[in-house]
């Protein structure tokens, strides 16, 4: 779990390796002194809820559609299953399924990547307005 104590350390987490990485993500938790403890929670929440994403959902179901149309693909041109070709055609539509689901596993973590950070700095922004002066 990375602790967050200022809100300097809000702003340097999108560079974390560790809490906005392509792999497991550390959930946050923010102990600024100054702010009260209901506005830390939000902020924690907003922030935790993209720590959680990985990407699994988009790979699965791109990997999944791209299976099923290819699959309906080679059931349509050839007629007997049991030919090389037709063998030949369902390993290459698993292979290419597989690489399509990684592709959308991978482009969905870099949006989550940039959401953190614009959230990081949104965060910071409305939390630095709540400040007591």
């Amino acid at each position: 779990m990375r602790v967050v104590r200022s809100l300097d350390e809000l702003l340097t987490l999108p560079r974390d390796r560790h809490v906005n990485g392509f792999r497991e993500r550390e959930p946050l938790m923010l102990e600024i002194p100054e702010l009260s403890r209901p506005m830390l929670m939000r902020a924690q929440d907003a922030l935790n809820r993209l720590q959680e994403r990985g990407g699994r959902l988009a790979g699965a179901g791109f990997m999944f559609i791209a299976l099923l149309a290819g699959v309906s693909k080679v059931l349509h041109d050839n007629g007997a299953l049991l030919s090389w070709r037709a063998f030949g055609e369902l390993a290459a539509v698993l292979v290419v399924s597989f690489a399509l689901g990684f592709a959308a596993k991978w482009a969905a973590l870099v949006i989550t990547r940039w959401q953190f950070a614009y959230r990081c700095r949104a965060q910071h922004y409305l939390l630095s307005l709540l400040l007591p002066r």
